[in-house]
């Protein structure tokens, strides 16, 4: 564990030299290995670094494709249904626990994203070297959002104790890791809100909001409402308690699409879900062609390109070795994803990273949940978390908008060779019982999230919803592909057994049960 875990300055420093190709870090391209101390422009680089690498992993020429596809792109979007696998190799998608995907995606995380981190965290810190406390609260607010999936896709993980040096890192339950959370961005919205300078703090270094702390501190409190409807089934008082404190919090949220943050990319840091698209080993999932079909969705054309005979198609989740090799599941006869955010110019647009339309699905979710929440009925939220979607994918026609509102299709059936019938769903116009609402709002929030499989993952989890398609093959014996929602975690990373077997059995400990896919997280009861 010690190897990858902690967080010595000399290592760490070597290890950003990967990313010294962007423009932004050409500054400190001055004998990185021999650095020893931190100045301010070091830092901003280590928090670029930690950004980047927080979402995507490590990025060297194929590294960061492997770390990021075969971890992220494989397991999330995958079980989320935004993609379907084409690949002859692609197991993941038939369920399978594959040990070296997994080892990629967790060691590049705490030996990249979490060790520079953890470096600007100590650096900023009160008494620390380079004490700042609006960068540290920064920091603060990037910690909980690069970790949050980790968790939500593990359960219990090193969090305390990770980057300490130590030779075990022993792990942490997920509730005292998202209780954590709440402190955290409970102290990080005291100190920004209570700034009102012109100063941008990282502004050569935040690839997201350029070092705004007015917009990080909407950044701050979004992400304090997500944390607190994740946990709201398991701990519902919990849940309301954080949800009313982060809409009561100062600096507001974000609600309008001006301030939605996403992560400036460049072709040598790359936005990588578009970077892969041209590897052509995934497509449009079936999932996705029946909602945003049977909804009549203008995102449809915003979302995937359509095939060379001008159609959208989309492919079953969990296609077999032989099915894969059926001419309508080729790549050339399904759809990818659009081109204009893709593979034609190299994965530069910018990644997804918290929008206005999440906080207002959260908003009208937890509105319906009778909590204090703000002064709009749950209908208006979610009419508005649809309005705000729709502008940020730039459909801007009012009548073709209001049209869908008003909608009372449901998903579509495939007219596929497996006779693929449409999803169970709602129609897009608002429901008058609350199961309805519910199904809606989260349906709503898949759609919005997307490309963002990571947290559409977690919320399908949570809410059940949207009833995603059976796989049509499981080669996972602890997870039957007649249950859409069989994964409720990934297994630890094989590595964890040989480097780090005490923290290991920890964290298997505080899981709730055995190292198994069919283990519910925490929140997740």
């Amino acid at each position: 564990m010690r190897s990858y875990i902690k967080n010595t300055l000399s290592a760490l420093l070597m290890a950003t030299v990967l990313l010294s190709c962007t423009k932004n870090f050409e500054d400190l391209n001055t004998n990185k290995t021999k650095i020893s101390t931190v100045d301010n422009a070091t830092l901003e680089y280590l928090f670029s670094a930690a950004q980047y690498r927080g979402v995507f992993g490590l990025n060297t020429t194929n590294a960061g494709a492997t770390s990021y596809q075969r971890f992220s792109h494989r397991y999330s979007d995958a079980q989320a249904q935004y993609f379907a696998n084409t690949s002859q190799s692609a197991e993941s998608d038939r369920n399978v626990m594959v040990g070296s995907w997994l080892d990629y995606g967790w060691v590049h995380f705490y030996s990249n994203a979490n060790a520079q981190l953890s470096v600007v965290m100590e650096q900023t810190k009160d008494g620390g070297p380079l004490q700042d406390p609006i960068k540290h609260a920064i920091a603060k607010v990037w910690k909980v959002y690069m970790f949050m999936p980790v968790t939500d896709n593990f359960g219990a993980i090193p969090y305390f104790q990770a980057g300490n040096g130590e030779t075990e890192v022993m792990y942490d339950s997920q509730e005292d890791i998202y209780n954590d959370f709440f402190k955290l961005l409970k102290e990080a919205n005291a100190t920004l809100s209570a700034y009102s300078g012109p100063t941008k703090f990282f502004e050569k270094g935040d690839l997201i909001y350029g070092g705004d702390v007015k917009k990080w501190t909407k950044f701050c409190n979004s992400l304090w409402l997500r944390a607190a409807i994740r946990v709201s089934k398991k701990a519902p008082a919990l849940g309301k308690q954080q949800a009313e404190a982060a809409v009561a919090a100062a600096g507001g949220m974000i609600i309008t699409n001006a301030d939605n943050a996403f992560m400036k990319v460049s072709s040598s840091t790359p936005n990588l879900t578009a970077s892969i698209s041209s590897f052509n080993e995934f497509r449009m999932s079936a999932a996705m062609e029946s909602v945003l079909k049977g909804y009549n969705d203008p995102r449809l054309q915003k979302f995937f390109d359509p095939t060379s005979s001008g159609t959208y198609k989309g492919i079953r989740n969990g296609l077999s070795q032989v099915q894969l090799g059926i001419a309508q599941n080729a790549v050339a006869n399904n759809s990818n994803i659009n081109s204009s955010f893709g593979f034609a110019n190299r994965g530069v647009a910018p990644w997804k990273i918290f929008t206005a339309s999440e906080t207002l699905l959260l908003l009208a979710e937890a509105k319906l949940n009778n909590w204090n929440t703000g002064s709009l009925t749950v209908q208006t939220y979610y009419q508005q978390g649809i309005d705000a979607s729709m502008a940020q994918w730039g459909v801007t026609d009012a009548s073709v908008i209001s049209t869908y509102k008003a909608g009372t299709t449901t998903p579509a059936a495939l007219g596929d060779i497996y006779s693929t019938p449409g999803m169970v769903g709602t129609p897009v116009a608002f429901g008058s019982t609350e199961p309805v609402q519910r199904e809606q709002i989260a349906t709503q929030k898949w759609l919005a999230l997307y490309p963002y499989g990571q947290e559409a993952w977690a919320e399908v989890r949570r809410t059940g919803f949207p009833r995603l398609y059976p796989r049509l093959n499981s080669d996972n014996i602890d997870a039957p592909a007649s249950d859409p929602t069989s994964i409720k975690r990934l297994t630890y990373p094989p590595i964890e057994a040989s480097s780090n077997a005490n923290g290991l059995a920890s964290g298997i400990a505080k899981l709730g049960g055995p190292d198994k896919v069919t283990t519910k997280l925490w929140w997740n009861p």
